[in-house]
């Protein structure tokens, strides 16, 4: 039996009731709810749900299924999602029940054995006692101090909100001041600055014509270590006086910086990644800041996998650490160390992710971990906490929100502090002759689009559910509508096939992306193809809607492949490197952007700026040959007399430009003059041309007091 607020549920049968009346409620609901009061206080993830309710092997709708039961549940307790008081949610991971339990005893538990009777004498001495006792307690109480409990809520606050791109958040040791890198406006150089936390200017530590990163603060509070980009494959780790001054380089060589350095907590040594030869590989080495030796702290066991992200425990016995495949499927490990910081055995695993993680750092006192979690993709992680435990289970940070990365937190102060990104694409439409103007915007992100074959529906990426998923909306970007839900990865890239039946797009799932396809008002989902080990990506139809291209990292670096729609072997079509591909009109020649984006890491797929040159290549046998010198993101459309392409660079704005077949010329169809973003797609008719648009990037610091 649980009583909470005015309801009782008896588990055994299985009874809601509310002020003693039985309130009707499906089976389903109510097990969801014995689920949550089990675990009170503890977040139910939406896996343990689905566990609990279908057996394996069931195939059902789990997402719209778990959304009924909840909706059904919380209509039976009168609680509301938005201001709970007995569920809260946690968006796309599970729920809490956060009421006040009560657990009555229960009425048919045996009576307690009746204990020997006592003399009256007796019970009077023993009846005297208890009152005296009693009364000195009261009396206690009564005039005891008081002292209130104040919950303080937890709130972030922005450090500066300078604009631009501040990152790498590094918490002075008593928590009052942060280092971190900042890349101000248009300047692609990035620059260490020191701030005290509240009023003040930020006090810049480094200047000059290299970029400088990834701070960190040595224990003692005065010098601040840093990375300094010479050119790769060189990095240059420097240390310089917390107040400014003087700086002394520690060592060179080819240091991972995006995913920082440590100090030891003796002052003695610094953690840092060191890249190997192969992509996306990469071991820990402990760097002694006095002469720059060098000790091997990891060996990854394959050349596909990078350690990262180091940060020592409080008393110097572990080494917190992340080791990736593909820097996308992602674990937690501890290294136990040993006097000197020997590594004592092998690494042990905390914690495995199937996406990406972004910064991992320790609580205060050593015995937690916080981190952040992509949700898919690079440009939406959030931060979680997790006991340094092996087989615990994480807890969202809620109040940080989304878009949360690079953790940071204070030895001493109760100070978390970590970065916060600043996204937001809108799609645009531009007609001949006609400034632009927004087709579809929201605080988030939107990008990708594509017309359908009819020109009615225009398909799209979003975030605006809060993880990527693809949206259609009508042709004047009216009443959009989401078509994926998937709380396990985010999708994106729509394409329509030829009769406008079909849209196929890539998905994140566990550590690859793939190729999916699914009805075009929202039905039937399939994975094109059950190949593992390699990442699929950016698809398009051919004219006949028979086959679909794509791009895969299977030979080492991206190029464009092909397989039937209905699903089948893979055939390699380019060799020389292929990122973006669209067929002809007649079928004949493909067109694609040969992309240096040869890594094949899952994050970069949507954020890193990747521009190359438009080749087309004859699919009936021939040499393939440059079309356009570049092209910016994948922004080209492929018409029956020629092609619609956006030229690089656009960070700062740009043109839409027509590459005749006929004449071979290049003509400015319409400026743009804003940022654009990811996709070009053009109106059967041709008198819209829909872009997408940079409304706001960067970064702020934020900063959380009374963290612990």
């Amino acid at each position: 039996m649980y009583r909470f607020g005015s309801f009782e549920l008896e588990t055994e049968p299985r009874e809601l009731r509310k002020q003693g009346t039985r309130i009707k409620l499906q089976d389903q609901p109510l097990q969801i709810l014995v689920l949550l009061l089990e675990h009170a206080g503890e977040v139910v993830t939406r896996e343990q749900i689905q566990n609990k309710l279908w057996p394996p092997g069931t195939y059902v709708d789990y997402d719209n299924a778990i959304n009924s039961a909840m909706r059904k549940l919380r209509e039976a307790l009168c609680d509301d999602s938005g201001d709970p008081r007995f569920i809260e949610t946690f968006a796309r991971r599970g729920y809490r029940f956060i009421g006040a339990i009560e657990v009555p005893p229960r009425p048919d538990r045996e009576p307690p054995t009746p204990a020997p009777r006592k003399s009256r004498r007796g019970l009077i001495v023993g009846v005297c006692a208890t009152v005296v006792l009693a009364a000195a307690v009261g009396g206690w109480w009564l005039l005891r101090p008081r002292v209130e409990t104040k919950v303080v809520p937890l709130t972030p606050v922005p450090l500066t909100a300078a604009p631009g791109w501040e990152f790498d958040p590094s918490l002075s040791p008593d928590g009052n001041q942060v280092a971190y890198a900042w890349r101000e406006g248009e300047d692609v150089r990035s620059h260490i600055y020191v701030k005290v936390i509240g009023e003040g200017k930020p006090l810049p530590l480094t200047t000059g014509p290299q970029s400088d990163e990834c701070p960190a603060w040595s224990p003692d509070g005065r010098t601040i270590a840093f990375v300094r980009f010479s050119g790769p494959p060189t990095i240059r780790i420097y240390v310089v006086p917390a107040l400014g001054g003087a700086e002394r380089q520690v060592a060179e060589g080819p240091f991972g910086c995006v995913t920082g350095i440590a100090w030891s907590p003796d002052g003695r040594f610094l953690a840092v990644a060191e890249n190997h030869a192969q992509p996306d590989s990469s071991s820990l080495s402990l760097v002694r800041v006095e002469d720059g030796d060098k000790l091997v702290l990891t060996k990854p066991p394959d050349a596909k996998t990078a350690d990262s992200d180091p940060a020592f425990s409080p008393d110097g016995r572990l080494l917190l650490f992340t080791r990736c495949v593909g820097n996308s499927h992602c674990g937690l490990y501890l290294l136990d160390l040993a006097a000197g910081y020997q590594p004592v055995g092998g690494p042990r695993l905390l914690r495995q992710e199937s996406v990406d993680v972004a910064g991992a750092t320790w609580t205060a006192n050593g015995r937690e971990v916080v981190y952040a979690l992509s949700a898919g993709s690079r440009m939406n992680y959030h931060l979680m906490r997790v006991r340094a435990e092996a087989g615990s289970q994480p807890q969202p940070l809620a109040f940080t929100g989304e878009r949360s990365s690079r953790p940071a937190i204070a030895p001493r102060g109760n100070r978390l502090a970590y970065t916060q990104d600043l996204w937001d694409s809108d799609i645009w439409q531009v007609q001949p002759g006609k400034r632009p103007r927004s087709f579809v915007s929201s605080t988030r992100m939107e990008y990708a689009p594509q017309y359908s074959p009819d020109g009615k529906h225009v398909a799209f990426s979003s975030d605006r559910s809060g993880l990527t998923q693809i949206w259609v909306c009508d042709g004047d970007g009216g009443n959009p509508a989401q078509l994926t839900r998937s709380d396990a990865g985010a999708s994106g890239t729509p394409r329509w096939s030829p009769d406008g039946r079909w849209i196929a797009f890539d998905h994140h799932e566990k550590e690859r992306w793939r190729i999916y396809v699914m009805a075009s008002d929202g039905g039937q989902v399939r994975r094109l193809a059950k190949d593992e080990g390699d990442i699929e990506v950016i698809p398009s139809w051919s004219g006949d809607g028979k086959w679909i291209y794509y791009a895969s990292n299977r030979t080492g670096r991206f190029e464009i492949w092909k397989r039937a729609a209905q699903g089948g072997q893979g055939m390699q079509l380019t060799h020389n490197g292929g990122w973006v591909a669209f067929e002809s009109h007649d079928g004949r020649s493909l067109y694609y952007t040969n992309s240096n984006h040869n890594s094949g890491r899952q994050g970069e797929i949507f954020t890193t700026t990747k521009t190359g040159g438009l080749w087309v290549l004859p699919l009936g046998g021939g040499e393939e040959k440059q079309v356009v010198e570049s092209v910016w993101y994948r922004a080209f459309a492929v018409m029956d007399d020629g092609i619609y392409y956006i030229p690089a660079p656009a960070a700062n704005g740009g043109s839409v430009r027509f590459h005749s077949f006929a004449t071979g010329e290049d003509k400015e169809v319409s400026s743009i003059g804003q940022p654009t973003f990811q996709g070009l797609s053009v109106s059967p008719d041709r008198k819209t041309i829909l872009f997408s648009a940079e409304v706001q990037t960067g970064s702020n610091i934020m900063v959380v007091d009374s963290f612990r």
